[in-house]
Order: C-alpha cells, then structure tokens, then sequence
C-alpha cells in the first residue's frame, strides 16, 4: 500500500481513538469502514481526507487535553497550553513533526515542572518557605538555603516532595520521563551495554514474575516466598534492576500513561490550591 495512504491511515486511527466526535464525523462521512478502492481511486481524495483529518489545524484549535483552566496567570496558563499542544504534535507527529517519544517525554517533562513551580510559588510565596516546605517532605533533598530561585532546585527534588506530600503516584513515571529528556543531551554507555533479554531471563530463573509486557509483577512475586526474598534481597534496590524498569518502560512507549499522569499532577495542583 502507498506510503502517504498509510500514514494517514495511522493518524485517523490515532485521532479516532483520542476523540469520540472526530471518530463520529469520519464514520458519517466514510461509514464504518474506508473502502481502500475508493480512497485509492483518487488522490484528491487522500488529500481530502488529509485536509478533512487537519491534525495541524485540530491540534491548534482543539482545547488542551489537560484543564489548564484553574491556572490564574495567563502566560503560565498559555505556556502549559502550548507545551501540551507541542507534546502532542510529537504524538501525531504533525507541523512537519516526526512522531518522536523524547520530544514528547521533554514537553511533559517542562508541562510537569512548570505545575510544581506554580504550584510552590502560590501555596508558599518566598524561596525560604519553598524550601522550607520541600525538605518538609523531602528531608534529605540537597538544596542549598542560598537558592534565590525556584528553577535553581532541581525537578526530581520537587517531584519527590509533591509526590510524598500528596501520595498520587506520578513519581516513578516522571522519573523515567525525566531520564528520556537528559539522555537526548548525553549517552549512557551502560544502556547500550545492557541486556534487558538477558536480565529478563536471570529474573524468570530465580522465578520472579513479570508481567506480559516485561514489567515486574510484584504481587504475583510475593506470591512465592523463596522468590519474593530473591527479589528483597538481590534485585529490589539495584541499578540493574532500576535501568531494567526503565528500558521496559521507555520500550513500550507509554504515551498515554504520561498524559494520563500529566492529567492526575494538574488536578492535584489544583485540588490543592484552594
């Protein structure tokens, strides 16, 4: 099948699993199914439905997957509203974007940042109190109390307070989202040296469980004891263990897991300012 045709294909497939009223639309227009005769008939109408599709244009238009709306300052508001439409550019991969899981990851990464920023500077206004306020919940984070500003102390150190503070679970994805975004600047030699196929199977010999897609199942671990005290004892806190999560997690591109994450930090933000 012709390549374009393809790539359209794959983005209305994509745009109609995100929106129920595009989904709709094509279904009136097309039916419930594409003819590919039909689409192959003319290549106006691939155009058409290029045209019709209009990521570009939906995704300018279309209002921010996350409610940004609780955001009082406009140029933060707008900001978050435009990092949110570039990430999901690199979905799509439209505006002459590829799709792209490290721009991606860098965009939720600054949405994520910028609402823990605000989130410290309205509840606790001067830097002595934010800092106050981290180390609250983050007692061993390492800030200097001669920081004269918020974005001098690092994302996982306000990330790991918030997410103390509040118990919403975000912490491990944004963490991974996080090593995205400084592995575009610099490479790690012992990812490229890592066998997860290896790991994976000296995990399964010592019979600890993972999950279909690789994942380590920590229930069905503490199922069997002999396991579970393998996995306490040789594997739970290890940098093997920890870059085994993190390749799993990264080769399955969770795409919607971090906006649905994005999703449960901006409601908290905001449950948590009034």
């Amino acid at each position: 099948m012709d390549e374009k045709l393809l790539a359209t294909i794959k983005k209305i497939k994509l745009l109609a699993e995100q929106n129920s009223e595009f989904r709709q639309e094509m279904q009136k227009l097309f039916g419930k199914t594409v003819s590919a005769s039909v689409i192959k008939s003319d290549d106006g109408r691939i155009s058409h439905i290029e045209k019709y599709l209009g990521l570009d244009y939906y995704i300018d238009a279309m209002e921010s997957i996350i409610d940004y709306a609780f955001i009082s300052e406009i140029e933060v508001r707008d900001k978050l509203i435009s990092d949110n439409r570039e990430m999901m550019r690199y979905r799509y991969g439209t505006r002459s974007h590829k799709v792209d899981f490290e721009e991606y990851c860098r965009y939720a990464q600054l949405q994520a940042e910028m609402l823990l920023n605000y989130f410290y500077t309205v509840k606790d206004g001067s830097i002595p109190n934010i800092i106050s306020h981290i180390k609250q919940y983050n007692p061993k984070a390492s800030i200097s109390d001669n920081n004269t500003s918020l974005s001098s102390i690092s994302f996982s150190v306000k990330l790991w307070a918030y997410d103390c503070e509040f118990k919403i679970n975000i912490r491990e994805t944004f963490d991974h989202v996080r090593e995205v975004r400084n592995s575009q600047s610099h490479r790690t030699p012992q990812k490229e040296d890592f066998s997860t196929e290896a790991y994976q199977k000296k995990l399964l010999d010592w019979k600890i469980s993972l999950k279909s897609d690789g994942t380590f199942d920590w229930y069905q671990t503490k199922q069997d004891t002999l396991a579970y005290n393998i996995y306490e004892s040789k594997v739970k806190n290890t940098k093997e263990f920890a870059l085994y999560n993190y390749l799993i997690w990264y080769n399955n591109k969770p795409y919607d897991d971090i906006v649905e994450k994005i999703k449960i930090l901006a409601c908290s933000v905001k449950d948590n300012l009034v």
